[in-house]
């Protein structure tokens, strides 16, 4: 058996049904020790240190969506999505992707209807995390190109900006998980949220912006051209000011450099 074949059995066996290490393949077994600990038992302890690695990681990227639920509950679910979606590459900083529709899928879950989306909201917050530098568009740059130029001119997010819309009001949900206050009541009904994740300073930020200010950036970030994500952003919006919005997210920071 070629190592590569042997590594990527042994990968399945250590994420297939637990039963099945009572009586593991012989052709695998013959490439293991036993010592003084029967083989199942040696690999019984393996597997649960997998699996109980990737979920305490788990644990570190979802920590809104564990206290909502509560950690038995979570590390009950974090195993199911493990053993469903074990890691495909060698880093680990991603990991999780996927989560959100996994527990819009999760029977257990479906009491908590908002919890798919605090998932994704917290996807969203590590990748942008763990995004590739950039540099940022600054206003010295567009001032350099000519009036009659900029509907046709594209800019993009930077690799640590991403958008979030909800129904629910999720900066309230993680505000009320984060301050563990038994007396105070979460008000599910204050309605949904438009959010720009980002990051500065090496830390990651969330603010609450403006349904045109959304759509504005949604635009940009499908490729639309600052000409047509005004059009489009105007004729749903007549108010929207691009002239401020532009200039707050020079500020932020929020467009890749040119």
């Amino acid at each position: 058996m070629q190592l590569s074949e042997y590594q990527n059995r042994f990968k399945d066996l250590m994420l297939d049904h637990p039963d099945v290490l009572d009586a593991p393949p012989e052709d695998l077994a013959a490439f293991c020790k036993s010592g003084d600990i029967a083989l199942p038992t040696r690999l019984k302890v393996y597997r649960n240190n997998i699996v109980g690695s990737l979920t305490d990681m788990l644990k570190a990227t979802f920590p809104i969506t564990q206290a909502l639920v509560g950690e038995k509950f979570f590390e009950t679910m974090a195993r199911s999505f493990i053993l469903q979606n074990p890691p495909a590459k060698g880093v680990l900083s991603h990991y999780g992707e996927g989560m959100d529709e996994f527990i819009a899928s999760y029977t257990p879950a479906k009491p908590l209807p908002y919890l798919t989306d605090i998932a994704a909201y917290e996807i969203s917050k590590n990748h942008s995390y763990h995004a590739a530098d950039d540099a940022p568009l600054t206003a010295a740059q567009l001032a350099v190109i000519p009036p009659e130029e900029l509907q046709d001119m594209q800019i993009t997010l930077r690799a640590h900006v991403f958008l979030i819309h909800s129904k629910y009001p999720l900066t309230s949900i993680e505000e009320f998980c984060m301050e563990n206050d038994a007396d105070k009541a979460l008000d599910l009904d204050q309605g949904g949220e438009h959010l720009m994740v980002f990051r500065r300073n090496l830390d990651v930020e969330v603010a609450v912006i403006g349904q045109g200010e959304f759509e504005f950036l949604q635009q940009i970030s499908n490729g639309a051209s600052l000409g047509e994500a005004m059009e489009q952003v105007l004729s749903e919006f007549a108010d929207f000011n691009i002239q401020d919005v532009l200039q707050k997210h020079l500020v932020l920071e929020t467009f890749r450099a040119l």
